[in-house]
C-alpha cells in the first residue's frame, strides 16, 4: 500500500497534467481534488467553457496581466464537483501553485481540509489564511518565492 508521500506525489502529477491543459501565458496552473472516498476532480486556470482561451492581456509596457475573469484552477475543481454533485468535504486539494487569498477562502468554505502545493505564489497570504482556518498545508518539490 502506498504511503502518504507516494500518494501526494502521484496526485501532484495529476495536477501537473491538468496544468498542461491551461492556455495561460504567465502561469499554467493545475489542480485536483481527491475526496475522502477517492474521487479525483481535476481542473486548470482558464475561462468558462465556450469562452475565450486568452487568459491575459499585454500592457503598453509589454507586461502580461491575468484577466480578472479567469477561473483559478482551485475554483475550477470546486465548480466541477458542484456540477457533478460530488462533496469535497474532508478532501485534499493538490495544486501546482499555492493559492491566492480569494481561493483560500473558497477552499475553506467548501470544506476542504488539506492543501498540498508545489510552487509558492508570490505572496503567502493564501497559505496563511488556510492555516488560520485550520486547514493542513504542505509543500512538495517546489520552488520557494519563484
Amino acid at each position: 500500500m502506498a504511503d502518504q508521500k507516494q500518494l501526494d506525489m502521484t496526485y501532484m502529477k495529476v495536477a501537473e497534467a491538468h496544468a498542461d491543459l491551461s492556455k495561460g501565458l504567465r502561469a499554467k496552473v493545475g489542480a485536483c481534488i481527491v475526496t475522502q472516498h477517492g474521487v479525483i476532480l481535476g481542473g486548470c486556470n482558464g475561462m468558462a467553457p465556450g469562452g475565450s482561451n486568452c487568459l491575459e492581456y499585454e500592457t503598453v509596457e509589454g507586461k502580461w496581466i491575468t484577466k480578472p475573469e479567469v477561473i483559478h484552477a482551485e475554483l475550477s475543481c470546486i465548480l466541477k464537483a458542484a456540477k457533478e454533485g460530488v462533496s469535497v468535504v474532508n478532501s485534499t486539494l493538490y495544486v501546482t501553485l499555492s493559492c491566492c487569498l480569494p481561493c483560500s477562502e473558497m477552499i475553506a468554505a467548501a470544506g476542504i481540509t488539506r492543501v498540498v502545493y508545489k510552487d509558492l505564489y508570490h505572496s503567502s497570504v493564501g497559505i496563511d489564511n488556510l492555516l488560520q482556518n485550520g486547514i493542513q498545508v504542505a509543500q512538495i518539490e517546489g520552488k520557494q518565492n519563484g
